[in-house]
């Protein structure tokens, strides 16, 4: 895809007059600079690849469109940050419960989720059910409460309540061998 040269012009003034405001604005989204600094680059390919063009870079317009789109680019990438730690957080959680077993299984979650199924299998129906899709089909909270028909806030309860209850109950087959 060949710019005209008065696209490009355009995208080095901005770069030029907006990069550091940008980069200072992704910083208070993100707190991490070289998030921040994706974050920057992620918008400038965006201006280019929509060939986003004003008769002056530093026109008020220009100004708002480009804050508007390096904040988005920034939110993007915090909420795909924040959905990759909530799989961290749920496989940290079946380590916990499930013991060492299951992190060497967690590489492949199906996997994973077999390792506890015993423990699983000792819960009520409607904690199972949760835990079966968050753990072994790998489906977020909001996907989750969905299927299963209730609130996200009650998916996250009961995931809670079933384990302490895996763990409760792993405490007691433990204390029989």
């Amino acid at each position: 895809m060949a710019l005209p040269s008065k696209q490009i012009r355009f995208i080095e003034d901005c770069y030029e007059l907006y990069e550091q405001k940008m980069f200072r604005v992704a910083l208070s989204v993100l707190h991490n600079e070289s998030l921040a600094e994706d974050a920057v680059q992620d918008a400038f390919l965006q201006l280019i690849r929509h060939k986003v063009h004003f008769e002056k870079a530093d026109s008020d317009e220009c100004k708002r469109y480009i804050i508007t789109v390096i904040k988005n680019a920034s939110i993007n990438i915090y909420n795909k940050r924040k959905n990759e730690n909530r799989v961290v957080s749920f496989s940290d959680d079946l380590e916990s419960v499930c013991g060492e077993q299951a992190v060497a299984a967690a590489d492949d979650r199906k996997d994973a989720g077999a390792e506890c199924t015993p423990l699983m299998r000792s819960l009520p129906e409607k904690y199972y059910a949760v835990v079966e899709c968050l753990v072994v089909h790998d489906y977020t909270v909001a996907e989750t409460a969905g299927k299963l028909g209730i609130t996200e806030a009650n998916v996250r309860k009961r995931y809670e309540r079933a384990k302490k209850l895996m763990r409760q109950n792993l405490g007691q087959n433990l204390g029989q061998t």
